[in-house]
């Protein structure tokens, strides 16, 4: 995920801040979440992750 491709999309804008917001208090469970929620957002020409 570069720069470019998250501020065209407000969803992942959110949840790269949060992401970073996570890791300055030390919640890395949380940062975790956000990873994972980023991977698993649709488009940018990357993949989805689907799991039956």
């Amino acid at each position: 995920m570069t720069a470019k491709d998250s501020a065209a999309c407000v969803e992942c804008a959110r949840l790269e801040r949060e992401r970073e917001a996570a890791r300055t208090v030390g919640d890395w469970s949380r940062v975790t979440d956000c990873v994972v929620l980023l991977r698993r957002h649709p488009g940018h020409g990357r993949k989805s992750v689907v799991r039956a």
